[in-house]
C-alpha cells in the first residue's frame, strides 16, 4: 500500500489541483492525506470573519478527505505569510516522517502567487529532509519513492504536463467531494470546479479516456524504457 500525500499552499490548492489522483489512489486502496500550509483564511467573504473563514476551511478540508477515506492535516501558518525557512521545511519532512509518505503531489516552482512559490521549495526540501536515512530525526525517514508537480491555474508559467493518469471511474467522488470547499463554487474571481473539470475533460481526451489528470516531473526524472 501506498500513502500519497498532497501539499498545498493554502486549503483548496491540493484539494482542487490533487484531488482527482487523490481519489483514484484512494479507490485502489492506497492511503491518502492532504497537508495545507496555511487555511486560506484571507480570501474570507463578506460578513465573515477571517478566524471563522479559517476554521470553516478547516472543517472543509477535513470533509474532503473524508470524502475520499483519507486524511487531512492544516498547519496554522497565517495565509499570506507562508515564507521558506529550513525548520518548516524539516517540520513537513517530519510529517511525511510519521506518515510513512511514499509518493508526493506539490506545487509547480513557478507562481503568480508567493505563497505557491515558498510551498513548492519546501515540500521539495521537506521529501529532502524526510527520506535522508543521515539527517537524523525522531523517527524513521520516509519512503518517497517519486513525486509529482499539479497542474494549477495559478503556476501555469514554464509548466508543461508528462504524466497523464486516467480518473474517469473517480471522477464523480472527487466533484461531489470538492464542492465541499467553499472556493470551489463561491469565488468571485475565478471558476474553479467549471476549469478544474474542463481541464480533466481535455487532459482525458488526450489519452482517449473520459478524464484525466496531468502532472509534470523534473527533467532529470524523464526516462522512458520503450520495449523493442
Amino acid at each position: 500500500m501506498k500513502t500519497v500525500m498532497a501539499v498545498g499552499a493554502h486549503t483548496g490548492d491540493a484539494q482542487l489541483t490533487c484531488g482527482l489522483l487523490l481519489s483514484r489512489a484512494a479507490a485502489q486502496g492506497d492511503r491518502v492525506i492532504t497537508l495545507d500550509l496555511t487555511a486560506g483564511e484571507r480570501g474570507c467573504p463578506k460578513g465573515m470573519t477571517t478566524e471563522e473563514f479559517r476554521q470553516m476551511n478547516i472543517n472543509s478540508a477535513a470533509e474532503f478527505a473524508k470524502a475520499l477515506g483519507g486524511e487531512s492535516i492544516v498547519l496554522d501558518t497565517p495565509d499570506g505569510e507562508l515564507d521558506y525557512s529550513k525548520e518548516l521545511a524539516v517540520k513537513i519532512g517530519d510529517i511525511m516522517r510519521k506518515y510513512q509518505v511514499t509518493t508526493v503531489l506539490q506545487h509547480w516552482k513557478n507562481s503568480m502567487h508567493k505563497d505557491h512559490i515558498a510551498a513548492s521549495k519546501l515540500t521539495t526540501d521537506a521529501i529532502f529532509f524526510a527520506s535522508l536515512p543521515s539527517f537524523e530525526r525522531p523517527l524513521p525517514p520516509a519512503p518517497v519513492r517519486a513525486w509529482y508537480y499539479a497542474e494549477n491555474w495559478e503556476d501555469s508559467e514554464g509548466f508543461v504536463p508528462y504524466a497523464y493518469f486516467d480518473v474517469s471511474e473517480t471522477f464523480e467522488t472527487w466533484k461531489e467531494a470538492v464542492k465541499k470547499l467553499y472556493l470551489t463554487e463561491h469565488s468571485r474571481d475565478f471558476r474553479y470546479l467549471q476549469y478544474y473539470e474542463g481541464l480533466a475533460r481535455a487532459r482525458g481526451a488526450l489519452i482517449k479516456k473520459d478524464y484525466a489528470t496531468a502532472f509534470a516531473v523534473d527533467e532529470y526524472s524523464k526516462r522512458v524504457q520503450p520495449e523493442i
